[in-house]
């Protein structure tokens, strides 16, 4: 388990799912905006500058200004937001369903491992355990996808430069949750990622969609809301309390809920593999907690 970590809220096994509901859903709503005229490099700029208007009166609750928590809020505000957003939406309208479905699959693994490594801590069997059924579990959800042809490189690469920024703020995101409040955190680096995806939307042409339908509107509001502000206070809540293992293990989540709403939507079938990687995935869930898991003593029966 990492070290310092709390773990006597229940509530925040609440939050966890809640966030990645909002999470899961901004992919399909991500596919609205895009098919409606929104560039991807735009849509971040809405997701972050909105966020960071909303969320901007809390930072006045911070105490203590510092050089050294500037830095640190615009490198995670551009590693953590700007970069990273663009490059996913980017690359999930340029690259293979199969590649995109790896990727999403691959960020809280990359998480996982890359915070033991730095703390120094041991991951203990049953999260190991639990690593890998959600992994399979959530591989048998996204339909078993194999890497296909070479025809996306662009889209690929994108997508992979995406992940590792994530996995990046995923893992120092609870040294910025120790100086400051979630909710001021996520106004910081809201404020630093809305200039940087600024930067690139400027760079990239400053593309502007011909006219601005009901659907093109709902879509930016919900990730600038829900996916994006609402998501990441939480993030940074839980984050401050709970292992990096168990907050990032139920971003497995998300697939699970997509595919769920594939079928509450009539889009897909229920089929076996929904049964049997769902059942993983949650499985997967229950056994990663912080806490050992009660064995039989023996000779019990």
């Amino acid at each position: 388990m990492e070290r310092g970590i709390t773990t006597t809220r229940p509530q925040h096994l609440l939050w966890l799912v809640v966030m990645n509901v909002l999470w899961a859903v901004g992919y399909p709503v991500t596919a609205t905006a895009l098919h409606h005229g929104a560039a991807p490099s735009l849509i971040v700029v809405l997701r972050l500058g909105i966020s960071f208007l909303l969320l901007s009166p809390f930072l006045w609750k911070i105490k203590r200004w510092s050089a050294k928590l500037i830095a640190f809020s615009a490198f995670m505000g551009v590693i953590g937001f700007a970069l990273p957003i663009w490059l996913q939406i980017a690359g999930l309208s340029r690259t293979d369903p199969a590649i995109a479905a790896i990727s999403v699959s691959l960020e809280p693994l990359l998480t996982i491992v890359a915070a033991a490594l730095m703390t120094g801590s041991r991951i203990p069997w049953w999260q190991k355990t639990a690593l890998a059924m959600a992994a399979v579990g959530s591989w048998i959800l996204t339909g078993e996808p194999r890497p296909g042809h070479l025809g996306h490189l662009l889209g690929d690469a994108a997508l992979i430069a995406s992940i590792l920024c994530f996995t990046l703020y995923n893992v120092y995101s609870p040294r910025l949750s120790k100086w400051v409040d979630a909710a001021p955190a996520a106004a910081l680096t809201f404020g630093f990622g809305a200039l940087a995806s600024t930067a690139i939307w400027s760079l990239t042409g400053a593309p502007w969609p011909h006219s601005w339908s009901a659907p093109l509107l709902w879509s930016c509001a919900y990730l600038a809301l829900g996916a994006t502000g609402l998501a990441y206070v939480l993030w940074l809540l839980v984050v401050s309390q709970r292992s990096m293992t168990v907050t990032a293990l139920f971003l497995y989540v998300q697939p699970l809920l997509g595919t769920l709403l594939s079928w509450l939507l009539g889009q897909s079938p229920l089929t076996l593999s929904l049964a049997v990687g769902g059942a993983l995935v949650l499985a997967a869930m229950g056994l990663g907690q912080e806490s050992a898991p009660r064995l039989p003593a023996r000779g019990s029966r």
